[in-house]
């Protein structure tokens, strides 16, 4: 059956109507232009915003524990990034007599925007007190820097070895502005 306008004359199917075309084309323009703008929104979701703040609540307590932990061993030192060969050198004391720097620590770079941009790398002691390692890749501009001794599992000391306490050591390094950090002392 077709339809017969008022003169008697066959419009002819709907898809060749003006008025169709007229409605839909601004709907069919706004969905092509939106399918990149969806594309930008879901690969550069917001990495600020936590997946499990639960968890991140109450990991609260324990990095408290590990500031305050390095704070009474008295750590303090400087850490150096040679980006033109791309090592990461570190030297650090303790004013604690008794404690003893473990062989590695684990150094993160943190991007301040970006959690794809991570980085961890892992520090071995040269000589007593200086650790080096390497970076993958070259680092640029702010960095939130966080320093961590690796805990002793206690299968590794046997089960007579006291309550193991780790450390971390905060801080932030613009490269933009100088390659190193110094930590500790009169903080």
């Amino acid at each position: 059956m077709t339809d017969k306008n008022l003169n008697g004359k066959d419009n002819g199917p709907w898809y060749k109507q003006f008025w169709a075309w007229f409605v839909l084309a601004p709907l069919l323009i706004i969905m092509v232009i939106w399918v990149p703008f969806l594309t930008i929104i879901v690969k550069g979701a917001d990495d600020m915003v936590l997946d499990n703040y639960y968890k991140e609540g109450r990991m609260i307590n324990q990095r408290v524990d590990q500031d305050r932990h390095a704070h009474q061993l008295g750590l303090s030192g400087q850490l150096t990034v040679d980006q033109e060969v791309g090592d990461v050198m570190l030297t650090i004391a303790s004013t604690d007599s008794g404690y003893e720097l473990p062989a590695q620590l684990d150094l993160y770079f943190d991007h301040p925007l970006e959690a794809d941009h991570d980085t961890m790398i892992v520090l071995h002691e040269v000589v007593p007190g200086r650790y080096q390692g390497e970076l993958e890749k070259r680092l640029l501009n702010r960095w939130y820097v966080r320093l961590t001794s690796v805990p002793v599992t206690r299968a590794e000391l046997g089960d007579a070895a006291p309550d193991l306490e780790d450390w971390r050591v905060i801080g932030e390094l613009d490269l933009a502005k100088g390659s190193s950090l110094t930590f500790g002392g009169d903080e």
